[in-house]
């Protein structure tokens, strides 16, 4: 199996057995439960023997015959690509990472996550001390080898093993660290946003501790030139200045997310005043760490809310394309991609307004004391 499904940052589970123990009969119904749960589910086949998916003498076929590299082909509802191997990791990473989750049949002797098949007479494919099996899959003759100490379930359990299956890419969810956008030019309000208090708390002293609640690390998110002198007595917050320099928040969690690759990110932009604890709290508790992110919605998708928002680590992936080609919105990335979606109800949608002149910031301050009166 090839080496860069271990960067892979989709999770995968290989199902691995000998030829005609109901391999793919049991993917087939496993991808139909996905399915019906709104889960994007995506299936790999590992052929060990030579496949081909062309009929010969097509246009495709012929093309590919006389030396093209990639062919690709497709109508209005769905396309194909046959490609040679130096194409392949690029083409299957490019495809694949937008799935929330992937099937591979095949790969019994991989080093990744698998669940075996058993033969009718109960004996393995690959001896039982093998790394990373998960799960036994058995025709009524299990296993009785004690060494093997993972759960079995017969290939007609369906609901127990789609419940097992689904269990075990969610808990490989990415650490959630936290980061405060503080870097903004402020150049509307006339001083930097971040230092504007509510209630005698700065609004980045506020969401940084609100963060420290849900997350194990808390960042801010600042241009290098930027003082914040006034921060500095807050323990245990690192500073990340930007490496992407005139981007944006873009720019940001670019960094945020190179620095710390393999952790999701829950920001927040330091000018939202009217954000409240159950903002965070609704937010981490709908989060679906399959997805590239979870993010708040107004107005169907056009409504995204960028700057409290939760980004999974695979999110770097389209956040760097993005910006190579110099796609400087959140919104507008976010709108492209699977998110996960939170509704914002009628009566909280003030909630996420940004104070960026000096009548919002008056606005929101008088209406946090009086909030901070009726407490």
């Amino acid at each position: 199996m090839d080496s860069y499904w271990v960067q892979f940052k989709t999770p995968f589970l290989c199902f691995a057995g000998f030829s005609g123990v109901g391999k793919t009969t049991l993917l087939e119904k496993l991808i139909l439960r996905f399915s019906a749960d709104a889960t994007r589910v995506g299936y790999y086949k590992h052929d060990a023997h030579r496949f081909s998916m062309d009929k010969q003498g097509k246009d495709t076929e012929r093309c590919f015959k006389a030396g093209a590299g990639i062919i690709a082909i497709n109508d209005p509802r769905h396309f194909a690509v046959v490609a040679h191997d130096a194409f392949k990791q690029q083409t299957i990473t490019h495809a694949l990472e937008q799935c929330d989750c992937i099937l591979i049949e095949g790969y019994k002797k991989s080093p990744y996550d698998k669940i075996v098949f058993l033969d009718e007479r109960g004996a393995m494919p690959i001896p039982e001390d093998s790394e990373n099996i998960k799960a036994v899959i058995h025709q009524g003759v299990p296993s009785t080898n004690p060494a093997l100490q993972v759960p079995q379930f017969h290939r007609d359990s369906i609901d127990e093993i789609y419940v097992f299956v689904r269990d075990l890419f969610r808990a490989r969810s990415a650490p959630l660290f936290g980061g405060v956008f503080i870097g903004g030019q402020s150049k509307r309000m006339g001083r930097p946003k971040f230092s504007l208090t509510y209630n005698g708390t700065s609004e980045a002293e506020r969401m940084a501790g609100l963060l420290q609640e849900f997350c194990e690390k808390t960042c801010f998110s600042s241009r290098s030139d930027l003082d914040t002198e006034s921060l500095n007595h807050l323990q245990g917050i690192e500073r990340i200045n930007d490496e992407h320099i005139g981007m944006g928040p873009v720019g940001g969690l670019a960094t945020l997310m190179g620095r710390y690759p393999d952790r999701a990110w829950m920001i927040v932009a330091c000018d939202m005043p009217l954000l409240t604890r159950e903002s965070f709290e609704t937010i981490i508790r709908q989060r679906d760490p399959l997805r590239y992110g979870t993010c708040y919605v107004q107005k169907g998708r056009l409504g995204s809310e960028p700057m409290c928002a939760i980004y999974e680590p695979k999110f770097i992936s389209p956040l760097y394309k993005a910006m190579s080609r110099r796609e400087l919105s959140l919104k507008r990335i976010i709108n492209e991609l699977p998110f996960q979606e939170v509704g914002i109800a009628p009566d909280s949608r003030s909630h996420f307004m940004n104070a960026n002149t000096p009548d919002e910031y008056e606005y929101a301050r008088t209406r946090r004391e009086q909030e901070n009166e009726i407490e």
